[in-house]
This record gives structure tokens, C-alpha cells and sequence, in this order.
């Protein structure tokens, strides 16, 4: 078989992209939620350790989220200092608080 053939069987068995879809109503909707969300709650990312176990808890002001984990105490400060950097980009209206 010839290098051209070849070629040719290789790209008519290609399936074409579809093209980009963009953001449904709802993410749109959020995002701008998120936009004017008020950033006077000062936030904080807590490690704690609860019965030989380290978890992961944001706090904003007395609200508080589930507490991720659990984790060894290296692993919890990973996710503090991740948490931290995307609050600092995103702010906290994307996380649920109890």
C-alpha cells in the first residue's frame, strides 16, 4: 500500500469536531452572582485535627463549610494554601456554607 493511500484511509476514518458550545444561562447567571458578591466578610482556611485526622474547613464570618477530609496534617496544609489561592482569584460565592 502506498504511502498515499495510506494517508488517505487514516483521514477519512477522522471524525470532524463539533464546533465550541457556549455557556448555558445558568453559568452566566452565576457568574455574574459572583461578580457582585460583596467581599467585606473576611474569609479563613482552618486545618484542624479531630480524633487523629486533620480536615480542611473555610469560614466566612460565623458561616462555616462541610470540612473536607479526612487528610495527614501534610496533605491538609496542600488544601488550606490551595483553597486559599482560589479564593483569593474567585472569592467565596461559589462555595456553600452551612
Amino acid at each position: 500500500m502506498s504511502t498515499v493511500q495510506q494517508e488517505l484511509n487514516i483521514t477519512s476514518s477522522m471524525r470532524t469536531v463539533a464546533a465550541p458550545q457556549h455557556y448555558s444561562t445558568i453559568v452566566k447567571f452565576i457568574d455574574e452572582v459572583a461578580k457582585s458578591e460583596p467581599n467585606e466578610t473576611p474569609t479563613s482556611v482552618e486545618i484542624y485535627l479531630s480524633d487523629g485526622k486533620w480536615y480542611c474547613q473555610v469560614c466566612r464570618g460565623d458561616e462555616k463549610t462541610q470540612p473536607m477530609g479526612p487528610y495527614t496534617k501534610q496533605q491538609a496544609e496542600r488544601i488550606q494554601d490551595a483553597r486559599k489561592m482560589l479564593i483569593a482569584n474567585r472569592g467565596t460565592a461559589r462555595l456553600v456554607f452551612k
